[in-house]
């Protein structure tokens, strides 16, 4: 559990290193563009990290541990199963443990060759229940994964609003734009993807004796999990790769679409940022201007403070104007003087 604010900050800090922010203090200021005489002030800073500190993920990433903890026993109980109903399973056959190994990870994956197949009522019903609880499993993937998605982009807006509180929200904003997208794990993984494509056909074209063309076709079918079946691994060593190759084939492409999710995450988080620090910078000019000193009139911060609940929808102007007229102020004075779109300048 993360429980307190200190885990927070230290969260924070990490993400700025991912993000090249540099971290602040928990006793920082609110937000200023100067530290001797502030020229925008904003007024709902403090709140907002409060509030995006309050609205941080109360866990820790999930274990991963766990997670192959599972994996490992449904490979183990479902190569078991597929071994005890061998003589159930028809198709070209080599050793019988290997066999069962390489039907239970053809069938998790998803590739499905087709090569070794389940031909009565009881092979059937085992093999339907395999690939129900691989679905399950899969589903915790994808649980995990937007987990991992959400938690960064939090660690990262905590960051900013902090950053915004020590540096001033337009060099924290001039920062933010200045940070490029990392494509690196990206780029890794597609390196990696291309090693591991050249590996599978190498032992196709050596091993399973393919033509050049046919190990090209069977490793594109088997990294896209599509699995057509006329083309695949057939004997015992093959199948010994097999088992190996194809797990880890599939989870490199996973992990692909992960970092290229993560990537336009970290384009989101980005906008995202920059409207949350934006959203929360008021010209002191700005203010300056709804004043009409001819007039003796100059607005405090209750001013400012009823305005932004209108503008936030909060209240509506008819909410407090009978109550404005008892004292005696003039409701204009707030929800019409001050500029409608204060807050969006910079």
């Amino acid at each position: 559990m993360l429980g307190h604010f200190n885990s927070i900050i230290a969260m924070a800090a990490n993400a700025a290193k991912q993000t090249k922010l540099p971290m602040a203090a928990t006793d920082s200021p609110n937000l200023t563009n100067d530290e001797n005489g502030p020229k925008k002030t904003t007024f709902q800073s403090s709140k907002a990290t409060s509030v995006a500190t309050n609205c941080a993920p109360r866990t820790n990433l999930p274990d991963l541990k766990w997670l192959g903890l599972y994996y490992v026993i449904y490979i183990g109980a479902g190569t078991l199963s597929f071994f005890a109903l061998r003589n159930h399973i028809r198709g070209k056959k080599t050793n019988d443990f290997i066999d069962s190994l390489y039907m239970s990870v053809v069938t998790m994956t998803t590739v499905g060759y087709g090569d070794l197949v389940p031909h009565d009522f009881l092979s059937q019903l085992v093999c339907t229940g395999f690939i129900t609880v691989g679905m399950l499993l899969f589903g915790i993937v994808v649980k995990l994964a937007a987990k991992y998605l959400v938690f960064k982009q939090q660690k990262v807006l905590i960051n900013a609003l902090h950053t915004a509180r020590k540096m001033g929200p337009m060099e924290a904003l001039n920062e933010i734009e200045s940070i490029e997208i990392d494509y690196t794990k990206c780029i890794i993984s597609l390196i990696a993807m291309a090693v591991h494509f050249v590996i599978g056909i190498f032992v196709l074209v050596t091993v399973e004796g393919m033509e050049i063309e046919d190990a090209v076709y069977c490793a594109c079918t088997t990294m896209t999990t599509v699995g057509f079946g006329d083309e695949s691994f057939s004997s015992e060593f093959g199948r010994m790769f097999g088992v190996l190759w194809i797990f880890t084939g599939t989870s490199c492409l996973g992990q692909l679409f992960l970092y290229v999710a993560e990537v336009y995450t970290d384009i989101e988080a980005k906008k995202l940022v920059k409207w949350v620090i934006a959203s929360n910078i008021i010209d002191k000019t700005d203010f300056e201007a709804a004043d009409n000193l001819e007039k003796g009139k100059v607005h405090g911060a209750a001013d400012f403070i009823l305005y932004k609940l209108k503008e936030m929808r909060k209240i509506k102007k008819e909410d407090i104007s009978c109550a404005m007229k008892d004292v005696g102020v003039d409701d204009r004075s707030v929800f019409d003087v001050i500029p409608a779109q204060s807050s969006e300048k910079k």
